[in-house]
C-alpha cells in the first residue's frame, strides 16, 4: 500500500514537472520579453498548480469527461487573456491607456500599475503588503498578489498574464467539486450539464482574461458548493472547507463573503432545522424577518449611496436611458434600472452596435449569447421549484432559489444596469447559475414539461421586438424609428399570452373534473 501511494505521488510530481515546463514555455514565447525570466515565473507557478488539478481530479472521480473539462476550463481562461492582451493595443480602442498595455478592464489595469509602482519604487518586505491600504482595491487581495508575484518572480517586467494563470488554475480546480456535488446529490447527467455550463460560461471565460478577482471567487464558491451539498453529511469536514472558503473570499471581497454566510446559514436553517420541528421554520422565517430588517436599517445609507452613484453613471453613460428615466419618473427608476440590469448584456444591443471595434463586437455576442442561452432554463428553475416532488429537496431549491434571485437583483442595482458591472456581479455566483439552469433543463426534459417552451418563447418575443428597435436606432436611415414604450407594450401582450396559454390547460381540466363529480 506504501509502495502504490510513493509510485501515485512520484507520477503526480513527474507528470506536474512535464506540464509546467511545457505551458511555462509557450507562456514565455507568448509573453514576450526576458524568455528565461518569463519562463521561470510561469514553471515555479505552474507546479504546485498541476499537483492541485491532478490531486483534485483523482478526489473527484478520474474520469475522461472531468479531465476535459478541467483542462477546457484552464486552456480557455488562459487562452483568452493571451489572446486578449495581443489583440487589444491593435483592435481595442487605442485611444484608452488600458487597452494600449492589453487590459480588458480599467479596474485592473489601475490596480495593476499601483501593485507594479510599490515594487518598483518601495521594494517592499513579504508580510508590509498585508498592513497597507491601496488607492486601487478596497479589499486588498489582488493587489497584495500582484505586489508578491511582481517583487518575487517577475521584477523585470509587467507580467500580469500570471495571474491570470493563477486565476485560470484556481477555476480548473472548482469543477470537480460542482461536478461531484451535483453528481452524488442528484445525478451524473445534471452533474455533467452544470460543470459544461461553469466551464463554458461566456462571461466567466471573459472576466478571467485579465487580472480580476472573478476567476478566483467563482473557484472558490464552487469548492464551497460542494461543501454545502455534503454539510449534512459530513459537517465536520464540511464545516472546515466552508469556513476556509468564507476566509479565502475575504480578501478579494467582504461582500461577496457576506453573501455567501447568508447562504450558508439559509442552506442549514432549511435542510438540518426546519426538519426537526415547526418551530425552527417559524423561528427561521422571523429571525430572518428581523435580521433582515436590521441589516437594511444599519446598511441603508451605504446601500443608498452605491445605488445612486451607480444609476447616475448609467444614466450619464446612455442618453435613451436618462431620457426613459425622465419619462417614467424618479421614484421608478432603481426598479427600471434594476430591472434593464437583468437583460445585460442586451443581445440586440451589440448585434446592432455601430461604432465599436471588432474585437469588442465579437466579446459582445460572445457573452450577450451566453446569458441568453442561460437565461430561459435558469427563470423556468426558478419558476417550476414548488413542484419539486421531493419535500426536503422543493425546501433546499426554493431558499437557493430565493437566495439567487436575490443576488441578480443586487445586482442589477449595485451596478445600475451597467453592460460590464452588472454581470461580473452576477457571474460570481456562478456554481448557483450553472447548478438551476441544469436542473431546469433536465427536469424539463423528464416531465416534458411544455413551461420550458413558453420561457424559450418570452424571451425569443423580447430579443425579436428589441432587435427591431436597436436596429432602427442605429439605422434610422433604413427603418422608421420605434417608439420605446410601443416596444415594451407589444413585448408584454405578447408574453402575456404565451404565459396565459399554459394556464388554459390545467382551467379546462379542473372544470371536467368538476362536472364528472356532478
Amino acid at each position: 500500500m506504501k509502495h502504490n501511494n510513493r509510485t501515485s505521488v512520484v507520477i503526480i510530481l513527474l507528470i506536474s514537472i512535464f506540464l509546467s515546463a511545457i505551458t511555462a514555455i509557450l507562456y514565455a514565447f507568448v509573453q514576450g520579453g526576458d524568455f528565461y525570466k518569463g519562463w521561470f515565473a510561469a514553471f515555479v507557478l505552474c507546479i504546485p498548480a498541476f499537483i492541485l488539478l491532478q490531486i483534485v481530479w483523482n478526489w473527484g472521480g478520474r474520469s475522461r469527461m472531468l479531465a476535459g473539462m478541467m483542462l477546457a476550463a484552464w486552456i480557455l481562461r488562459l487562452g483568452f487573456g493571451m489572446t486578449a492582451q495581443k489583440l487589444l493595443p491593435i483592435y481595442g480602442y487605442r485611444e484608452e491607456p488600458q487597452q494600449k498595455q492589453g487590459y480588458l478592464f480599467d479596474d485592473a489595469y489601475r490596480r495593476d500599475e499601483e501593485a507594479w509602482r510599490i515594487v518598483q519604487d518601495e521594494d517592499p518586505t513579504f508580510f508590509e503588503p498585508l498592513t497597507r491600504k491601496f488607492n486601487n482595491d478596497q479589499y486588498g487581495g489582488m493587489e497584495i498578489l500582484g505586489i508578491w508575484i511582481y517583487q518575487y518572480l517577475s521584477p523585470d517586467e509587467r507580467r500580469f498574464s500570471l495571474i491570470i494563470l493563477l486565476g485560470a488554475f484556481l477555476t480548473a480546480a472548482g469543477v470537480p467539486f460542482l461536478w461531484k456535488a451535483i453528481k452524488n446529490r442528484w445525478d451524473l447527467p445534471m452533474a455533467n450539464i452544470a460543470a459544461w455550463i461553469f466551464v463554458l460560461y461566456p462571461d466567466s471565460i471573459v472576466y478571467a482574461g485579465s487580472p480580476m478577482r472573478e476567476p478566483f471567487l467563482t473557484g472558490i464558491l464552487a469548492i464551497a458548493f460542494w461543501a454545502l451539498c455534503t454539510l449534512h453529511d459530513h459537517w465536520k469536514k464540511s464545516g472546515i472547507v466552508l469556513l476556509l472558503c468564507f476566509f479565502a473570499i475575504l480578501p478579494l471581497s467582504t461582500f461577496v463573503a457576506g453573501a455567501l454566510a447568508i447562504c450558508t446559514v439559509l442552506w442549514i436553517w432549511i435542510e438540518s432545522l426546519v426538519s426537526r420541528s415547526k418551530k425552527w421554520l417559524w423561528a427561521g422565517v422571523i429571525g430572518i424577518a428581523l435580521a433582515g430588517l436590521v441589516i437594511l436599517v444599519a446598511a441603508l445609507p451605504s446601500i443608498q449611496e452605491f445605488i445612486h452613484y451607480d444609476i447616475h453613471t448609467t444614466e450619464i453613460n446612455s442618453g435613451w436611458v436618462e431620457k426613459v428615466v425622465g419619462e417614467i419618473g424618479g421614484r421608478f427608476r432603481t426598479v427600471f434600472l434594476a430591472v434593464y440590469g437583468i437583460t445585460q448584456p442586451v443581445l440586440p444591443a451589440i448585434l446592432f452596435y455601430r461604432p465599436t471595434t471588432p474585437f469588442w463586437k465579437a466579446v459582445g455576442i460572445f457573452r450577450a449569447v451566453g446569458w441568453y442561452a442561460m437565461v430561459p432554463f435558469l427563470f423556468y428553475a426558478f419558476f417550476t421549484t414548488l413542484r419539486a416532488k421531493n419535500s426536503k429537496e422543493r425546501g433546499l431549491l426554493i431558499i437557493n432559489t430565493l437566495f439567487l434571485i436575490g443576488w441578480i437583483f443586487v445586482s442589477s442595482l449595485r451596478a445600475g444596469g451597467d453592460q460590464w458591472d452588472n454581470p461580473r456581479y452576477r457571474v460570481i455566483f456562478l456554481p448557483w447559475l450553472a447548478f438551476f439552469t441544469a436542473w431546469g433543463f433536465r427536469y424539463a426534459k423528464q416531465i416534458k414539461d411544455g413551461w420550458l417552451i413558453r420561457w424559450i418563447l418570452i424571451e425569443i418575443i423580447f430579443v425579436g421586438f428589441f432587435s427591431q428597435w436597436y436596429f432602427s436606432r442605429y439605422y434610422a436611415d433604413i427603418i422608421h424609428r420605434f417608439p420605446f414604450w410601443k416596444t415594451v407594450v407589444y413585448i408584454v401582450i405578447c408574453s402575456t399570452v404565451v404565459f396565459a396559454s399554459g394556464l388554459v390547460q390545467p382551467i379546462l381540466k379542473k372544470i371536467r373534473k368538476n362536472k364528472e363529480k356532478r
